[in-house]
């Protein structure tokens, strides 16, 4: 739980600032996460989306969507 923590708030601190980055920079920060999400899981090297959704995470581009959205509604 504290890999969760500390992984997931390293990913999660700058969403916002991370509109419009590269599909690279997108691409390895979605391998970052895919990782952490294994490790969790305990699961093989593919991860199904329910897997994802039984975390209640959403992949790194919808993630800076939503980040942005809640932000503009603040």
């Amino acid at each position: 739980m504290i890999t969760h923590s500390v992984v997931s708030s390293q990913l999660d601190y700058a969403n916002t600032l991370l509109h419009g980055t590269s599909a690279t920079n997108l691409n390895k920060l979605q391998v970052a996460q895919n990782t952490l999400a294994r490790v969790m899981c305990q699961s093989s090297r593919s991860l199904s989306a329910t897997e994802f959704r039984q975390l209640y995470w959403l992949p790194v581009g919808q993630q800076i969507t939503m980040a942005l959205l809640l932000t503009s509604l603040t």
